[in-house]
């Protein structure tokens, strides 16, 4: 369904997560590991009682805040009645035809953001009709409670784990890899199609050098 994967397929999580286990990287896997579950854990209880404490429908930055300024510009719409689920509403900058069997409007907005655009709202107002049943399941304070409802808790010592006899007695070597010559690389990979950025000279303002092995010809400013 359109907007179900929109604004959203980009490496913005990752590269937020490689940010922040910047230092923690280099440490040993299962410190690392255990880093993670601690930044999980702290994120989890911000976030969770962030949730409980939302008394709006819908999330108040992603949904709420966005929808009340849509209300505001539907009461300056007119609202033409074209079939029985099907609405023409006059903006007076772009008119937006909305159909509320197949839950769309012609502007596109409504089934990218699976929110109710300005057209929506407008002839929701219109008919009196809930604004906030057209919104995305996703958008409301229950889906924002749930995704955080569970809690991870600490791993215990190792020597009280319960292992199966069946994996205890596995022997798991390292894998074989060519250890490649030189200093390990720390700076990330580069998505697949990522351009790279060409630098410019801060001294002639062409690329392919720096200042300091500029060889360019800098014209004198003239100076009245």
């Amino acid at each position: 369904m359109d907007g179900r994967r929109y604004n959203v397929m980009t490496t913005n999580i990752a590269e937020s997560i490689n940010s922040v286990l910047r230092f923690a990287r280099m440490m040993p896997v299962v410190h690392l590991i255990g880093e993670i579950m601690n930044l999980l854990v702290k994120w989890f209880t911000e976030r969770r009682d962030l949730a409980l404490n939302c008394t709006t429908t819908l999330c108040p930055n992603f949904g709420e805040k966005k929808l009340r300024n849509k209300l505001e510009d539907a009461a300056r719409m007119n609202v033409v009645k074209v079939s029985n689920a099907q609405y023409n509403v006059l903006d007076g900058y772009m008119d937006g035809l909305v159909d509320l069997t197949n839950n769309s409007c012609s502007c596109r907005k409504f089934q990218l953001e699976q929110l109710p655009c300005k057209h929506v709202v407008a002839v929701c107002r219109f008919l009196k009709v809930n604004v906030y049943s057209k919104a995305s399941r996703y958008y409301t304070r229950k889906t924002w409670m749930d995704a955080y409802s569970d809690s991870i808790y600490p791993v215990q010592p190792h020597g009280r784990w319960d292992i199966p006899e069946d994996v205890r007695s596995q022997v798991v070597l390292p894998p074989i890899a060519r250890v490649m010559p030189g200093r390990r690389k720390k700076l990330r990979i580069p998505s697949q199609g990522e351009g790279t950025i060409r630098r410019k000279c801060s001294r002639c303002g062409f690329g392919g050098h720096n200042k300091s092995t500029c060889k360019n010809n800098i014209p004198l400013r003239n100076v009245s």
